[in-house]
């Protein structure tokens, strides 16, 4: 049985090994404080840093509560489809954001999981997508210059 005292030990080691990943890449940087300022590798490091001591905080606090998560089952059906349906729709974002671009495959995702998962009504359900969509537009690429996946329908548009 899927207990919550081992989806919370596996959930540290996970996010431990994700600090510790960032650590090594930022190790191979200099991460050090120079004359100008941080170096290149300087913030990843410490977050890395920070993120393993989260790891540990949560393996910690599992292992002195280990008696009552060990009777907790992790998921039932219910919460396992519920699960899943997400699982499966940050995959559809991610298909669709290789295919049809980035702002489209967002302005869908925020449409499906607004109006399917939320149940929220059509006209929020349209409206925030596309105002999102449009904001993350304007930051990333007017503002920021930082282009994000194009498809064909920002290239029918002209913004490609």
């Amino acid at each position: 049985m899927l207990t919550r005292y081992r989806m919370e030990m596996a959930t540290a080691a996970v996010v431990f090994l994700l600090g510790a990943i960032a650590v090594t890449g930022a190790m191979e940087l200099d991460y050090g404080w120079a004359e100008d300022g941080p170096q290149a590798g300087y913030f990843p490091f410490r977050i890395g840093l920070i993120v393993m001591a989260a790891a540990v905080a949560i393996a910690v606090q599992s292992w002195y509560n280990r008696t009552a998560l060990t009777r907790e089952v992790f998921v039932d059906r219910a919460g396992g489809r519920r699960v899943l349906r997400f699982g499966l729709s940050i995959l559809a974002l991610v298909v669709l954001s290789l295919t049809l671009g980035m702002y489209v495959a967002m302005a869908a995702y925020l449409f499906v999981m607004m109006r399917w998962q939320g149940r929220h009504s059509w006209l929020a359900s349209i409206a925030v997508p596309l105002l999102y969509t449009a904001a993350t537009w304007l930051v990333f690429e007017r503002w920021f210059l930082v282009p994000l996946l194009k498809g064909p329908v920002e290239v029918w548009l002209g913004l490609a």
